[in-house]
């Protein structure tokens, strides 16, 4: 009798199982027979879906970046002011961050991932992120967006926002919806031309 071919649902299940076992645990924190515990199958059946650990932890970074992608772009309109894009995208980062506490609790672990799988990983996003991408470049070109490349405009950005939701679910800050707003305007300070930069003269004016 042949083995059961994989199934979606059995890989779904060892990366929920694995996600929730980072966040408690760390990488090194827990053993393939503790994850087929939790994921509810036999030890054999995570080596059908991944060659090892090591695979697994890769293989996850990548679901959950495209999940992140997909969720941070959901109802995008790029005939809508820059701004209003820019809120729309938070506002959806936020929402995944708090909605998926497993995923949020356990970035610190994949930061400390190899390099070459981190440079990898960000290229692979960057793929996805193209209406993030052309945001920024509209941005440039019209002054309303600091002439910086994109990966320092999203560090300066969108990833506080996930150090901002984990510090929310661990109870440390609150951010009710108020508090989120400003939050988003905050963010949107961080990276927009001020007045003076945005005119090109009046800051050169002010120095003379």
């Amino acid at each position: 009798m042949s083995p059961a071919a994989p199934s979606a649902d059995k890989r779904e299940a060892i990366f929920c199982a694995t996600l929730k076992l980072l966040a408690s645990y760390g990488f090194h924190g827990f053993s393939i027979k503790q994850l087929a515990e939790e994921a509810g199958v036999a030890t054999g059946t995570i080596y059908l879906y991944f060659k090892d650990r090591d695979d697994l932890i890769r293989e996850l970074k990548t679901q959950i970046i495209d999940d992140f992608i997909k969720a941070t772009l959901d109802g995008h309109d790029p005939q809508l002011p820059l701004k209003q894009q820019y809120r729309r995208m938070c506002c959806n980062l936020w929402h995944f961050c708090i909605e998926n506490p497993c995923i949020t609790h356990s970035k610190a672990q994949f930061d400390h991932l190899p390099p070459d799988i981190l440079r990898s990983q960000r290229s692979h996003a960057w793929d996805g992120l193209q209406p993030l991408k052309a945001l920024f470049e509209q941005g440039r070109n019209t002054h309303q967006i600091k002439k910086l490349s994109d990966d320092i405009l999203i560090s300066l950005s969108f990833e506080p926002y996930l150090f901002l939701a984990r510090q929310h679910l661990l109870d440390v800050i609150k951010v009710d919806s108020e508090q989120l707003t400003h939050i988003i305007d905050a963010s949107w300070d961080a990276i927009a031309c001020s007045p003076s930069q945005a005119t090109g003269t009046e800051g050169q004016s002010t120095q003379e």
